[in-house]
């Protein structure tokens, strides 16, 4: 007798979904951090990722090209600061949901004082939703991706900008949405990698004046973090590092 033919129906291994997907994981720069400092503010934080979250996911997109909506072709879930999102297939309305909705999700979080971090790749995904279970090669290159950047920023893997460049979608502002960029990787030193050119497709949400110093973009996560002097070098360095990639794209 075999081990499927002993487990329960919901938890035989023959009852999940696999398919080639587009896969992200994002986190919150510091939230362990945050809640060693003040566990209230980091609720009060995490509560407004999830109404970010979910806000984002009742969205829908409209290709001005054909004036096809877009709309449910992704899965979120969040498990404390984690967020794990995936898409339901592979096809070209998939790699653009999950680009403009995890921008999207990106964009609000930062307008709510939360930065995140994270990637986003392409592979063999597996998922039983009834059993919230979930597993495959990119949702583990999207992990590793996103924590081995030192920034606040969204990188993805070199099929997702693959696919991309085959099925171009609308610049943003005359910008392509993913661009390659010298990212700052653990330990040190810089890595080139394919990201997100978040900063640049959502330009208008910037209201101080260009060069924006560190000072003034921390301004903003104060309350949670606390004071951008009190901060280890190493942290500072990442939102140094962050602000580089804004005033370098948008200057």
């Amino acid at each position: 007798m075999t081990l499927s033919e002993i487990l329960p129906m919901k938890y035989n291994m023959d009852n999940q979904e696999k398919y080639k997907r587009y896969v992200a994981h994002f986190d919150m720069l510091g939230f362990k951090n945050a809640t060693l400092r003040n566990p209230d503010e980091a609720w009060k934080a995490l509560s407004s990722l999830r109404a970010c979250m979910d806000r984002v996911l009742e969205l829908h997109i409209k290709v001005l090209s054909t004036n096809e909506i877009i709309s449910n072709r992704i899965k979120a879930y969040i498990f404390s600061d984690s967020i794990l999102i995936f898409t339901l297939r592979d096809e070209p309305k998939d790699l653009i949901s999950m680009l403009v909705l995890t921008s999207q999700i990106f964009a609000d979080s930062l307008h709510a004082c939360i930065p995140l971090r994270g990637g986003i790749s392409y592979g063999d995904f597996f998922f039983n939703l009834d059993l919230h279970l979930f597993c495959g090669t990119p949702f583990v290159k999207a992990y590793e991706i996103g924590e081995m950047v030192q920034w606040s920023g969204i990188v993805v893997d070199k099929a997702v900008a693959e696919h991309y460049q085959k099925n171009p979608f609308p610049k943003s502002r005359g910008s392509p949405i993913i661009i390659q960029w010298d990212v700052p990787v653990k330990p040190y030193g810089k890595k080139k990698f394919w990201v997100v050119n978040w900063s640049v497709i959502f330009r208008r949400n910037f209201k101080k004046e260009l060069p924006i110093s560190v000072q003034d973009y921390y301004e903003a996560f104060k309350s949670l973090f606390g004071p951008y002097e009190n901060l280890p070098a190493d942290v500072k360095a990442k939102y140094e590092n962050t602000v580089n990639f804004i005033n370098s794209n948008l200057g």
